[in-house]
């Protein structure tokens, strides 16, 4: 497993604790909780790993549509969007070597 990386984390529900006999391999200074597991057939993952950058933008898109959020604030959504997008195919590994049980 990678030392550091990034994933893109869209909304505010967050993990406080860990469930009983789950074993923390992943946090941040934002998020105390941002992976665990729970032996080797549950990997909870606080963010997206599977969205790209498409995705959010239409995501963003909608919600200015839908009255939710203020084209200000989307505009500065998409710029933290458009600046970086995290390492796909390090998080396609990490998730397929935890499904060989690898992790």
């Amino acid at each position: 497993m990678p030392d550091l990386l990034s994933i893109y984390e869209i909304h505010r529900d967050e993990v406080w604790e860990l469930p009983p006999k789950a074993e923390l391999i992943a946090w941040s200074d934002k998020t105390g909780v941002e992976m665990f597991r729970y032996g080797d057939h549950i990997l909870g993952i606080q963010g997206h790993p599977e969205y790209t950058k498409d995705i959010l933008l239409n995501l963003i898109d909608r919600l200015v549509k839908l009255d939710y959020i203020e084209d200000s604030e989307a505009e500065e959504l998409k710029k933290k969007v458009e600046a970086r997008e995290p390492d796909r195919e390090a998080w396609k590994r990490l998730c397929i070597s935890f499904l060989k049980g690898g992790l």
